[in-house]
């Protein structure tokens, strides 16, 4: 054999043998095949030679199904949130050392869409598991306008109208120039008609544009003054100018009410914000107790006024004194005997004690109606004889009533 066409056949065979290795590693066909579509070609100088570890054959841009990478162990740095699902490419490419991205943090591979304006601190607002910024409104809290109610759900870039581009800078914080639109539907009451248009929190909160609570302290709108239609008492469409008088909306009410036209019109002395009847009136002149407490007026002003009705008993009771036995000898003062509770079970203030048998109708010793003096012989004549025998001359004494009541002070055996 010729040793010159030898040495050509096994330079033949090992050059092949060469080509088939660099084909079937894939470090001659894939890199001219790659598509840039796939992202920038991964440097593989300090990978295995053996590319079947992580490839499928035949596929640069598929790795195999059972291929496991554990970074953390290998890398030292653990891939979490959103990194963790992210294509390897992103970070491993052939546009320099990952090691000098991972030093500049977040902005090694992602531009600051903000332009610096709000720090360098991503982490400040972002996680790793989205671009969703967390922790908004508790950060907002510290800026001059603090999110609540409906602001805190609302999407930023409609207060921030460049939020788009990244700048939150220059948001107002006058209500009208996010709620134009509001404005100009807030009909009931015509809100431009009346020159609110700026001051919005004067009535409204964030919590929502309808159920405004106006400052109405000048007027308390309380019971049957807490409308929620103006128009009730703002008849003319305007808001100014209106009386805080009770007749200028309730004349009709006082003419209707019996002997009103003699009362003040201070109606407030006695009528309140829940209803017209039961009114309260301030009769501590004469106190309206018990069977005085009427709640029907024309009882006691029977003549439909209110005004020169005198505090004698008897100026409603003399009926009630003529039907009582005897009382025609009685003091008009009927209190010092009666209460307004009752007529019957009258108290008096009786000097001669009455106890004992001596508890008795009255009758039993008034047998007339003049009988106002007594003694104790007046009504035990019965006894003198019985008395004389055994308490005769007692303490210098004879037959009266004064004897008697050294030992009976209390008229009792």
């Amino acid at each position: 054999m010729n040793p010159k066409r030898n040495r050509q056949a096994l330079r033949t065979a090992g050059l092949f043998a060469l080509a088939m290795t660099l084909v079937t590693c894939g470090l001659v066909v894939p890199r001219k095949g790659w598509s840039k579509r796939w992202g920038p070609l991964v440097p593989h100088k300090t990978f295995p030679g053996d590319c079947s570890l992580c490839h499928v054959p035949d596929r640069w841009d598929k790795l195999r199904d059972d291929f496991s990478f554990d970074h953390e162990k290998e890398t030292g740095v653990a891939l979490k949130g959103a990194h963790k699902k992210a294509a390897c490419l992103r970070c491993h490419n052939d546009f320099g050392p990952v090691e000098a991205y991972v030093a500049r943090g977040c902005a090694g591979c992602h531009q600051d869409p903000h332009g610096t304006q709000l720090g360098g601190d991503c982490t400040a607002c972002h996680t790793e598991e989205n671009w969703r910024p967390v922790g908004i409104v508790a950060k907002h809290a510290r800026t001059r306008f603090p999110l609540v109610g409906r602001h805190a759900v609302t999407a930023c870039s409609l207060c921030h109208i460049r939020a788009p581009t990244g700048d939150f800078r220059g948001a107002s914080k006058q209500c009208a120039q996010c709620h134009q639109a509001a404005l100009a539907e807030a009909q009931n009451p015509d809100h431009r008609a009346n020159g609110w248009v700026t001051n919005c929190e004067r009535c409204h909160t964030p919590r929502g544009w309808s159920g405004a609570a106006f400052d109405h302290l000048f007027f308390p709108l309380s019971g049957g003054h807490a409308l929620t239609d103006c128009s009730r008492c703002h008849t003319n469409g305007g808001f100014d100018g209106l009386t805080k008088d009770c007749l200028s909306c309730h004349a009709d009410d006082r003419a209707r009410a019996p002997g009103h036209d003699k009362f003040s019109v201070m109606c407030q002395q006695c009528h309140n914000t829940s209803r017209w009847e039961d009114a309260e009136v301030d009769h501590s002149f004469f106190p309206l107790t018990a069977g005085h407490a009427l709640t029907d007026c024309s009882r006691c002003h029977t003549n439909g006024g209110f005004e020169g009705l005198s505090k004698d008993c008897l100026s409603c009771h003399a009926d009630d004194r003529a039907r009582a036995p005897n009382h025609d000898k009685f003091p008009t003062t009927c209190q010092q005997c009666h209460t307004t509770t009752r007529w019957k079970g009258a108290v008096f203030n009786h000097r001669f004690p009455l106890r004992g048998e001596h508890n008795v109708d009255c009758s039993v010793c008034h047998t007339t109606p003049d009988t106002r003096v007594f003694s104790c012989f007046g009504c035990h004549e019965h006894s003198r004889d019985r008395t004389d025998k055994k308490h005769r001359e007692v303490n210098g004494y004879t037959y009266s009533s004064a004897a008697c009541v050294q030992c009976h002070p209390n008229g009792e055996e």
